[in-house]
């Protein structure tokens, strides 16, 4: 098929395609676009969870036909395909994600029911970055609002920062489609997120007071992404809090690690206090798809 594609010889890719019972819906829509019929989407019966399976397929053929003599209107045909499992791929991803917080565990806890697959993410960054020397900023904003939501969904497998420059990215695409409002609460949502957890208990009462900030330097570099972002948009300018970095200040460093002791002290204590219940793997799996 990809040979086929190189060589552009689309009459018998046709051909091909009509006569081979594929076990991608993706190459049924496929043979209708280069058949010059307008396709929806969603008029199509994709298996929920097969959307990954059918998104890396289709990348690898977008590649293929990217460089190919397809028309532009065929190419952009198959684009807006792929926009649109990337999309519905991302909601089902997030939607089983919440299911499996709500009952306590990570969707990468339960792999043997559904597992993401672990080029994913690489797979929908090169996307965007092939969209973007398109200038394809409607399926940028889709695709990267994707990425987030997988990324998310196993947050648990990554560090905090990977996850931060995708949401970072999803409010670029917001905002390069003219979606300034949504773009804003985005980047609230992760200077919120990556704000250092002295400030966050902060009264606020006090400013004078320097906050001791146990960050990375990498989720530091994200919070001031989003403030930027934020600062641009709306024209705010976010009031500066002192801040003491733990690498910088030998004495801030102490404090920040006696009040982790205190804590993971005061979780010990609550932790004997309640009643252990043994739960097992398999009881868990079931509370999370099966009990309604």
């Amino acid at each position: 098929m990809r040979e086929l594609i190189q060589e552009n010889k689309f009459e018998e890719l046709k051909e091909m395609l009509q006569n081979t019972n594929s076990e991608f819906k993706i190459h049924d829509v496929l043979q209708q676009i280069l058949n010059n019929k307008k396709i929806e989407p969603s008029n199509f019966d994709f298996n929920a969870k097969k959307y990954q399976e059918e998104f890396l397929e289709g990348f690898d053929l977008f590649k293929v036909l990217e460089k190919s003599n397809i028309s532009e209107n065929q190419l952009q045909e198959f684009t807006n395909l792929l926009s649109f499992i990337v999309f519905e791929m991302g909601a089902f991803i997030h939607l089983l994600s919440n299911t499996a917080l709500q009952k306590g565990v990570y969707l990468s806890e339960v792999q043997d029911l559904f597992k993401v697959n672990p080029t994913l993410r690489s797979k929908l960054q090169e996307f965007i970055e092939i969209l973007k020397v398109r200038k394809d900023f409607r399926t940028i904003a889709n695709v990267s609002a994707a990425k987030y939501q997988v990324s998310n969904a196993i947050s648990n497998l990554l560090n905090r920062y990977e996850v931060g420059n995708d949401m970072i990215q999803f409010g670029k695409g917001y905002e390069q489609v003219g979606e300034k409002n949504k773009a804003i609460h985005i980047y609230n949502a992760v200077m919120i997120d990556f704000e250092c957890e002295s400030v966050k208990s902060s009264s606020g009462l006090f400013p004078d007071i320097s906050q001791v900030d146990t960050r990375p330097k990498e989720e530091i570099k994200i919070y001031e992404k989003a403030k930027e972002h934020f600062e641009n948009l709306t024209g705010e300018k976010i009031q500066e809090i002192k801040r003491i970095h733990i690498d910088d200040n030998i004495n801030a460093k102490k404090l920040a690690e006696e009040s982790e002791k205190l804590a993971e002290e005061s979780i010990k204590e609550n932790f004997n206090s309640e009643e252990n219940e043994s739960i097992s793997f398999f009881e868990r799996i079931m509370k999370i798809f099966k009990k309604n």
